[in-house]
């Protein structure tokens, strides 16, 4: 008995002696980081949740808002309480800050243990998951894909897939009663720009999204989507943000990812085999693909390289532009039409520039360079560039600092106590937030109609009223971060503008949009997903009454 007591005491005194050690490692650090860090010095919003800090009260809210308000209220960087005690994050709207984390040293900042995750689960190792050298690597093989010269030669195939999708969603319409409607745009315009990437990408026809492997593709990602609303996609990335090791947790919207990569990276087997099997007809495929410059030629050819993707990686990397070339601008255009139907002049405007290039060009549709030109169709460009700032397909992301480091600040930061920082010293595993969408929703830098869509903002007459170039991302498209920016900015947006601006001429041109009162609220669930306000039931959709256009006379 004595024995046994004796061992009782042992383990007790040794389960106090580690708390004890636990513990004053944690007061330990906790000072030594309140004196060697500027982060508890930041402005913060009041009474975080003890569970769920402040995030949980901008995960309910639409994506974007509450921190677009918080940027209102404690200027452009506060810092935030994480979900289950992991610290305090910054956020920022910060030139200073993008500029350096996201530009000029974007290999000291690695995504988060949220952002990361949920990449690899979506698209696996591609691309967009990829940091450091492999990033580098794979970047420098893809670049050539996307080149000015290639994407203008990519432009005779987004026609053919446009045409062919307008025909099928007239004949559509055409079955209604009254040939008008309520249509659900997003799963017309993901059908058209899954067509486009497969063509262009992979010479693959996912016939409108008619295949089976198309509709696979459509179904699974609808899903994983709704999924992302649901509260526990939030205790997911809360979890991941403290034990990344459960990625692979039995989460439904974590697991609902999973399946859908799969899913698409099933398909990809199958496209790779297939074009492997094509080149390889009239001889060495391999040494076909050395010269060549479109994307599934140059995966196949770094998979036949030393150093090059394994075969793994080319499978993720059809994965990430199957996913990254048909989700997003799908998006972009389904959010603007939403805003057009509100604005039946806006779009008798737009129908009417539209229209006049024709007459002016002998009854012809512009060429690549006249819809990449903003001056050949200016309406046209602003409408563009009005939906990617109110609606960035990617409207958040995060990072890690992967060593300590010093930030300069471009607008320097009056801290609790009243003194000003111009520079903030942050340590190793410090995580760094960039809502973009709510960095677009600043009022003061939008003279306070941040949330109104209004084109007309973007006219060369109308400059002043855009944010001063010094508040800007320097190496981001347009000055913001809606395609990232440096090294990492999006490797298709070249692509993604002339899909997203071929797609509204052609479909403002042929139909009309009419406001129902539909309101959206949106999450990021990989990119920007929209979900009806009292129709949650229903699942991620932009449904918006359509009728044909009233015909011009062109000549």
């Amino acid at each position: 008995m004595t024995s046994a007591l004796s061992t009782t005491i042992s383990i007790s005194t040794l389960l106090s002696t580690g708390l004890g050690i636990y513990i004053t490692s944690r007061v330990a650090k906790y000072l030594y980081d309140y004196y060697t860090t500027d982060v508890h010095k930041i402005p913060s919003p009041p009474r975080p949740s003890w569970v769920w800090g402040h995030e949980m009260a901008g995960f309910i809210r639409s994506c974007g808002m509450q921190y677009r308000d918080w940027f209102d209220q404690y200027g452009t960087t506060y810092r935030y309480k994480a979900a289950l005690g992991a610290g305090d994050i910054i956020c920022t709207a910060d030139a200073g800050i993008i500029n350096h984390v996201l530009t000029k040293n974007l290999y000291d900042y690695e995504k988060s243990a949220i952002v990361r995750p949920i990449a690899e689960r979506l698209v696996g190792h591609g691309l967009v998951w990829a940091e450091g050298d492999a990033h580098k690597l794979q970047r420098s093989l893809l670049n050539p894909a996307f080149s000015v010269e290639n994407v203008r030669n990519m432009a005779p195939t987004v026609v053919e897939c446009t045409e062919r999708y307008i025909t099928a969603l007239e004949n559509h319409l055409l079955s209604l009663p009254g040939a008008t409607g309520v249509v659900d745009v997003q799963e017309w315009t993901a059908k058209l720009t899954l067509d486009i990437i497969g063509r262009i990408g992979f010479g693959h026809d996912f016939m409108l999204g008619q295949s089976p492997e198309a509709q696979r593709i459509l179904e699974g990602w609808k899903n994983q989507a709704t999924m992302g609303f649901d509260k526990s996609a939030m205790l997911g990335m809360a979890l991941l943000r403290l034990f990344p090791a459960l990625s692979s947790a039995p989460v439904a919207a974590l697991k609902a990812q999973e399946e859908t990569r799969e899913t698409i990276k099933s398909i990809a087997r199958g496209i790779v085999q297939e074009a492997r099997n094509n080149l390889a007809d009239d001889g060495d495929w391999g040494a076909k693909v050395k010269g060549a410059t479109d994307i599934i030629s140059l995966l196949l050819r770094s998979s036949v390289t030393d150093n090059g993707l394994t075969e793994d990686e080319l499978l993720d990397n059809i994965v990430t532009f199957v996913v990254a070339g048909h989700e997003t601008t799908s998006g972009t255009v389904n959010y603007t039409l939403l805003e057009l139907a509100k604005q039946p002049e806006l779009q008798t405007q737009l129908r009417r520039e539209l229209s006049e290039f024709r007459k002016a060009h002998g009854g012809r549709e512009p060429t690549y360079e006249e819809y990449m030109n903003g001056n050949k169709l200016p309406l046209l460009d602003a409408v563009t560039k009005e939906a990617l700032r109110m609606y960035p397909a990617a409207p958040q992301t995060e990072r890690v600092a992967v060593k300590d480091d010093v930030i300069p600040l471009r607008n320097p930061i009056t801290t609790t106590d009243g003194k000003v920082m111009t520079e903030l010293r942050i340590k190793k595993g410090q995580s760094i937030f960039f809502p973009v969408l709510a960095i677009n929703r600043i009022n003061s830098r939008w003279t306070n109609d941040a949330d109104v869509f209004r084109p007309s903002r973007w006219f060369p007459e109308n400059a002043h009223e855009l944010p001063d170039k010094s508040q800007l991302a320097s190496a981001g498209w347009n000055g913001s971060l809606v395609f990232s920016a440096g090294a990492r900015l999006c490797i298709g947006y070249r692509l993604a503008l002339y899909e997203t601006k071929i797609l509204m001429a052609s479909m403002i041109r042929r139909f009309a949009f009419h406001d129902d009162g539909v309101k959206l609220e949106f999450k990021q669930v990989g990119s920007l997903q929209p979900r009806v306000i009292g129709r949650e039931s229903e699942g991620v959709q932009v449904p918006i009454r359509m009728s044909f256009a009233e015909e011009e006379d062109e000549f």
